[in-house]
């Protein structure tokens, strides 16, 4: 819109040369005193937007706060309305994917049965084609693909098994060859079924020999027993009857078991094998309450040092109510058998020693040739005239007294 004035927003200058700005309010008065600084009128004249009233003084006036229950109220309202459309949705949808899934194996069970009804076919007729088998000097005879593959499977399986069966029986021959033997003899299989009978009929007849009181026909010095020491053997030893077996029992360094060295404990207990049985480090000695344990090979590898591979071998032939003996420090123990089972290897129980008992385990690898499992004799010991278990510190009647020298050898 061009205003009636056009001068009227121009600035101009006065008689003096000074600069008039123009003025919206009202034109200036030429009549003023020319030493009035108009120039400056303008700025001294108060703005009409300061003289009013300002709407915006106190925006928070007309503003209605709301309850804080309310609003939790509502909040709450609105969480348990998503909670409850989100999980109604998520079962719709799920049951929706079961009945799809349902559906769907159905017709997949279908076309499942249809291909392996047709593939069954397609096996049936390719087992089943003949096949002509040209012989030496003879007409060739016609079998199937199926019998073909039949004899050549019995064929690569027995070939396999007998090559197994070769090597297994070479490297363990030597327990086979003790079992087999009590076997083929029979007055040496007799001898080891009544040998526990003849054990204790001779301990009977040692302890009346031994008695000065009663005569011996045939001699005069038939009483010379009773005026023998009781000696044990040299070496601690175990004997078991009905085995026909005198065997060395050894007794590794405890070194390495109390450094807690377990793969020298190992290495010590195979070397010690090569000298007979072993008593395993760290368990009760005979005659003490705990567990005198004793292994042995069953079966060994054929070019292992040692005599001792098989010496276990025949241990599965002890049963509940036989015996051996042991020889420890020159005193003799009686054990009765009164257990058998077969464990993991990586069952440990078996070395537990009971405080309140005088037992002994004889421990071996088995079946022979393997690893897989232990075989374990338990046993008891017992005082060797009346067979009555021994209980913690007493002392049997046919233990060997200690000798005592008259005088210092020369």
């Amino acid at each position: 819109m061009i205003p009636l004035d056009p001068h009227s927003h121009r600035a101009e200058y006065d008689e003096d040369g000074n600069i008039i700005l123009p003025s919206n309010n009202s034109h200036i008065s030429e009549s003023k005193n020319s030493d009035e600084d108009i120039s400056l009128s303008w700025i001294k004249k108060e703005p009409e937007w300061n003289t009013q009233k300002d709407p915006f003084k106190n925006p928070l006036k007309n503003i209605k706060v709301p309850n804080v229950s309310d609003a939790v109220k509502n909040y709450r309202k609105a969480v348990h309305g998503q909670l409850v459309s989100t999980t109604s949705g998520i079962i719709r949808e799920g049951a929706n994917q079961y009945s799809f899934s349902y559906l769907s194996a159905g017709s997949s069970l279908k076309s499942t049965g249809k291909h392996l009804r047709k593939g069954g076919k397609v096996t049936w007729a390719f087992l089943t084609q003949p096949v002509w088998v040209p012989r030496r000097g003879k007409a060739p005879k016609e079998y199937s693909r199926m019998t073909l593959f039949a004899l050549d499977t019995v064929r690569f399986g027995g070939t396999f098994a007998a090559i197994f069966m070769a090597l297994f029986v070479s490297l363990n021959y030597q327990s086979f060859w003790s079992i087999v033997t009590t076997r083929l003899n029979p007055i040496d299989h007799i001898r080891s079924v009544q040998a526990l009978t003849a054990s204790v009929d001779s301990a009977l007849k040692d302890k009346l020999l031994r008695s000065p009181s009663l005569a011996v026909a045939g001699g005069d010095a038939g009483n010379l027993l009773a005026f023998l020491p009781n000696v044990g053997p040299p070496e601690n030893r175990i004997i078991i009857p009905k085995m026909g077996m005198n065997i060395p029992l050894v007794t590794p360094s405890y070194e390495a078991l109390l450094r807690e060295d377990w793969g020298q404990v190992e290495s010590d207990i195979q070397d010690a094998l090569q000298m007979g049985v072993v008593h395993y480090p760290g368990t009760a000695k005979p005659g003490q309450a705990g567990n005198f344990f004793v292994t042995g090979h069953s079966s060994y590898y054929p070019w292992a040092p040692g005599k001792y591979k098989n010496v276990f071998a025949r241990l599965h032939e002890l049963e509940p109510g036989d015996e051996y003996w042991v020889y420890y420090g020159g005193d003799k123990h009686r054990y009765i058998v009164r257990g058998k089972k077969e464990v993991k290897p990586s069952d440990v129980t078996v070395l537990d020693q009971p405080v309140d008992r005088r037992v002994s385990t004889l421990m071996t690898c088995t079946p022979i040739g393997t690893t897989l499992r232990r075989l374990i004799i338990t046993s008891e010991e017992v005082d060797p005239q009346t067979g009555i278990a021994l209980q913690i510190g007493e002392r049997g009647h046919d233990q060997l007294p200690k000798a005592k020298p008259q005088a210092l050898p020369i």
